[in-house]
């Protein structure tokens, strides 16, 4: 499967589609990659105990602001991950032409949802991040296999 580009979408674009996103973009840097969200917190910045997830983990999303998802942004992209099941009914709902292309970031893992950590602990927000790298490395393994293999050899 040679997927070359993924849009991670979540709520609010602010926690968990960013994270997702900056993995990506840090593991498969060939990739194209963006985010946004399907109720976004348009221009908001990430909450602090997500930016600090960022920084320690070298994901460069210091300039990350939220975004709403649309139609030209779902068309744009050959793969779409969401975080849970009832983001993944509603793209579909509202954009049917992107049924096929839209699949749970814990698909291969479980496919449970990935729990929204806006607003809640740090604790959620490692735990939330932990299911998401869970997720996205096993995305990035079947999609990019030389590129997952080499990560890390440098």
């Amino acid at each position: 499967m040679q997927i070359q580009s993924v849009l991670c979408v979540c709520t609010g674009n602010i926690c968990r589609s960013p994270l997702a996103e900056g993995l990506i973009r840090r593991d498969a840097p060939a990739m194209k990659v963006a985010s946004a969200g399907i109720g976004a917190v348009v221009g908001g910045k990430m909450p602090e105990a997500a930016a600090a997830i960022a920084t320690r983990e070298a994901l460069a999303l210091d300039a990350h602001r939220g975004q709403q998802v649309t139609r030209p942004m779902l068309q744009a992209f050959e793969l779409v991950l969401v975080m849970e099941a009832a983001q993944k009914d509603w793209l579909c709902g509202q954009f049917p032409e992107s049924r096929g292309r839209v699949f749970l970031t814990s698909h291969w893992t479980g496919g449970e949802d990935i729990i929204d950590p806006y607003r809640l602990s740090d604790d959620v927000f490692e735990s939330a991040y932990a299911e998401i790298e869970k997720g996205v490395s096993a995305w990035l393994a079947r999609l990019q296999p030389a590129t997952a293999a080499n990560h890390g050899a440098g």
